[in-house]
């Protein structure tokens, strides 16, 4: 590869010949479908030759695996972000609706993704083996989450043990990104705002202020 002045290209470094390929390849899986595309495709939506991926990861299976783990830092990321802890309970359900703002708009995308990349773990015992683990990271953190909102007394003012709130809470999200496509454009923190108002409407006397 050269220039139009002839001297040769400088080859991008190793980290961001890697992301590149991360960031193309959730794209193509996300549009495409996983079994749909192939590693050429990926290379070439890059910007590299097919040897770039294979430098950078032993198999199509390795890259999904990594995927997995990107998204899932990306949510633990956002979860840690969210200054929810210490907030009076009557004003909880409209934090939680403002704190998951701003992820809306991509929902349906990184759902469509998401949904691909279960699809492979159901298929390749590999990547479901990382699956498992990304997901039980998330249900941990928003587990630890909940028991700090609820300094540890979450049965006691929801009625619901942290781990099944927790557990409802992700069902939420997950339940109102598949349905996106079908039912509109859906915010998942206002849903799971409602959610928690109904759950803390005897705690608190009432809907929140």
């Amino acid at each position: 590869m050269s220039t139009t002045g002839g001297a040769p290209a400088k080859r991008p470094p190793r980290a961001e010949v890697r992301e590149r390929l991360i960031a193309a390849a959730g794209r193509l899986f996300a549009l495409r479908g996983v079994h749909a595309t192939t590693l050429d495709d990926v290379a070439h939506a890059a910007g590299f030759s097919k040897g770039a991926v294979y430098s950078n990861f032993d198999s199509k299976a390795d890259l999904v695996a990594t995927l997995l783990r990107q998204e899932t830092d990306g949510a633990l990321r956002a979860l840690h972000a969210m200054e929810i802890p210490g907030t009076d309970l009557r004003d909880l359900p409209g934090v939680i609706s403002a704190a998951f703002a701003p992820y809306a708009q991509g929902t349906a995308d990184d759902f469509s993704l998401m949904s691909e990349l279960r699809s492979q773990a159901l298929a390749d015992p590999q990547v479901m083996a990382v699956f498992v683990e990304q997901r039980r990271a998330v249900l941990d953190t928003l587990r630890g989450l909940v028991d700090q909102v609820f300094d540890e007394r979450t049965e006691e003012a929801t009625g619901l043990s942290s781990d099944r709130l927790a557990r409802l809470l992700i069902t939420v999200s997950v339940g109102s990104a598949f349905d996106a496509p079908a039912t509109g454009e859906v915010a998942p923190g206002d849903l799971m705002g409602d959610v928690v108002a109904a759950l803390l409407r005897p705690a608190t006397g009432g809907s929140p202020s």
